[in-house]
Parts: structure tokens; C-alpha cells; sequence
């Protein structure tokens, strides 16, 4: 990668950060000349459900709050009748990435903005890449029109987040940035962001899990998640990425969680190849450059998150069959893979062993 001779494309977003930030929501509304606006709201935002309607106001003309992980097609499909039926000219979606991942399927479709009020830590807010599952099998892709018009980023409604969402989402977004530090597309500018994100999330998240009530901490998490989300949106998804979409849209598992889990993993196998990327990553994570696998799996650990693919309900005989898929979904990647490496790779996740990077 050349630090002088590359593109990097600036998105059509704008990014609100602030205690209270969620006030503005009308003016925003305002500001984009909507006039009849879609609500979304997923099952941990619905105590927000009657404040976020009376910032909206008059231009509310529905609120839909059945919202499933790896958004199911025919779900897409009931959401994009009822905004057909409402004309709604405007999304509004508040929670975490099922929420934001059903507000892309409505914009796709119906060619209209989103504004995102996130409550998790998954990032996917910043980014242009869409998915549905169907059959077992989650299809992405990637489109502008996705991409919320607007994010307000308002670390007060984080405060009550479960800690075991937290921490999943955090990983989320931490598999975003180190991943994007080689995918397709990336260069100076997404690693500088990139490395951002994990400086971010690594600072941040510890303190968090310890002192849930940590206002300040919870937004510098924000902080981390968006800026791996604008890393992830600015390159593409790559080996570990796929790996979780398979693991989620073939086996039900949550997208989420599978990340926390096979990213050390994933990190391991290709760290043989990318010795300057593990230098970095060792200086954002601070921990030795030999060892960066190790001290994923570490804060996996000290943030309390799922560690082991057998802790999320994933049968060892599935192992086999979820490296076939992958190998059928993963484009690009820095070192050479097969099903059998894949498989070997998920044997360690599945076992929850601490993980070193091999040859």
C-alpha cells in the first residue's frame, strides 16, 4: 500500500456526538425536508419508543418494532409494504445493527434517507454494506442510498445497555477496524481511522465492562464503534466477516457474538502474512507484536463476552459445513485458505483456546 499514491472517497454522512444529541432529532428531520417519517425501534429501544415519537412529531406516519438479527427477507418485505402503504419519505431507526440492518433494506428498496440513532456499539451505521438472510445464507452487498443521511451518536442511551451486548457489539466493531487494516480498498487514510477505532474500543471497553454507569467511557466506545464502522464502509468485508455471516445466516448464531469469538482467531491465521499490520495493531492494543491473537482473545476475556463457538450453541459436527460455506464466500484475502485451514481455524474457536499465530 502507498501512502502517495492511492483514492479515498469521502460518503455523503454527518455525525453528531454529545450527551442529549437525541434532541435534535426534529431539526434533523427538518434539515433532510422529510415529511412522513418510518420509526424503527428494536426490542432494547423500546422504552424510547414515546420520547423519539414526540421529537418526531407530526411526521411520524408509523412505528414498526419487529426487528430480527441477520434481517430475514420476508421481514424486509412486510417492513417494505408497510412504508409503501404510509409513503413515508424518511427512515428513522433507534437501537442496535438489526435495527440499522432493517432501515438499509427500506432505503434499498424504496430509495429513501435514514437517519440512525444507535444504542449498541455495532458501527454498522457508518457504513454502505447491506444484508438479508434467506435460506440459510445471508446476502450482502453494497449501496450509497444504505448509508444513514444522518447518525446521532448520544451516549446516554447506552447507560442501561446490557453488559453482554455491550461487549459483543464492542467486538463487532473492533472485528470492523482490524479487519480493514488489509481489505480490499483499504489505504493511509481508512488504516489511520482504523487504528482510531481500535485505540478507541481497546481504552475504552475494559472500562466500561468495570463501571457500567460511566458516561464518559461509554462515549469514547461510541466514538471507537463509529470510526470502525466508517473503516469497515470505507474498504470492504473480508475473511473473518464472512466467516461470522455464515456462522449467523447458516446457523443462527449472533453476529454479534460469532465476532468476539473468531476474530483472535482469524487474526492468528493471518498474522504470519502481515507482519506491518500486527505492528500496528500491537501499538493501538499495546501488547506485544507476537501476540496480538493473544490479546484479542484477553480482552475477550476481561469484557466478558462469548469466547468459544460452543458457548453460542454451534455443534462441533457444523464445523465442517460452515468452512465450506466460507470458502464459498470469502473473495480476497492475504494468505491462502482452504476449507481444511478454515475448519482447523473454527476448531479453536469452537474450544475457546487461547490462540498463538502459526505458519
Amino acid at each position: 500500500m502507498s501512502a502517495t499514491s492511492f483514492t479515498y472517497v469521502q460518503r455523503n454522512r454527518k455525525m453528531v456526538f454529545g450527551i442529549g444529541v437525541r434532541n435534535t432529532l426534529g431539526a434533523e428531520v427538518s434539515e433532510l425536508n422529510a415529511q412522513k417519517v418510518f420509526l424503527i425501534l428494536d426490542g432494547g429501544a423500546l422504552a424510547l419508543q414515546k420520547s423519539i415519537e414526540d421529537l418526531i412529531g407530526s411526521k411520524l406516519v408509523s412505528t414498526w418494532t419487529d426487528v430480527k438479527q441477520h434481517v430475514p427477507v420476508e421481514l424486509a418485505a412486510a417492513a417494505r409494504n408497510a412504508v409503501t402503504d404510509s409513503s413515508a419519505d424518511l427512515v428513522v431507526c433507534v437501537g442496535g445493527g438489526s435495527s440499522t440492518g432493517l432501515a438499509k433494506a427500506i432505503a434499498l428498496s424504496h430509495r429513501i434517507p435514514i437517519i440512525a440513532i444507535p444504542t449498541t456499539y455495532a458501527g454498522s451505521e457508518q457504513t454502505t454494506i447491506y444484508g438479508l438472510t434467506g435460506d440459510r445464507h445471508k446476502q450482502t452487498g453494497s449501496d450509497a442510498i444504505v448509508l444513514p443521511r444522518v447518525s446521532l451518536y448520544d451516549a446516554e442511551l447506552t447507560v442501561d445497555l446490557p453488559l453482554s451486548v455491550t461487549g459483543a457489539s464492542a467486538f463487532n466493531a473492533l472485528a470492523h477496524s482490524v479487519e480493514s487494516l488489509y481489505a480490499t480498498g483499504c489505504n493511509p487514510i481508512t488504516t489511520a481511522i482504523a487504528l482510531e477505532g481500535v485505540r478507541a474500543i481497546n481504552l475504552s471497553l475494559p472500562l466500561v465492562m468495570s463501571s457500567p454507569k460511566n458516561i464518559e467511557a461509554r462515549a469514547q466506545l461510541l466514538y471507537g464503534a463509529a470510526m470502525s464502522g466508517i473503516s469497515l464502509g470505507d474498504t470492504s468485508a473480508g475473511f473473518h466477516h464472512k466467516i461470522c455471516h455464515v456462522l449467523g445466516g447458516a446457523f443462527g448464531l449472533v453476529h454479534a457474538d460469532a465476532h468476539s469469538v473468531v476474530l483472535p482467531h482469524a487474526i492468528a491465521f493471518n498474522a504470519p502474512v502481515l507482519p506491518f499490520e500486527m505492528a500496528q495493531l500491537a501499538h493501538a492494543l499495546d501488547c506485544r507484536q507476537d501476540d496480538v491473537a493473544g490479546s484479542l482473545w484477553d480482552l475477550a476475556k476481561r469484557s466478558g463476552v462469548p469466547s468459544s463457538l460452543a458457548q453460542l450453541g454451534l455443534h462441533r459436527e457444523n464445523l465442517a459445513e460452515a468452512a465450506t460455506r466460507a470458502v464459498a464466500e470469502i473473495r480476497t484475502n492475504p494468505r491462502n485458505f482452504d476449507a481444511a485451514s478454515i475448519e482447523l481455524l473454527l476448531q479453536g474457536a469452537f474450544d475457546g483456546v487461547r490462540p498463538v499465530a502459526t505458519n
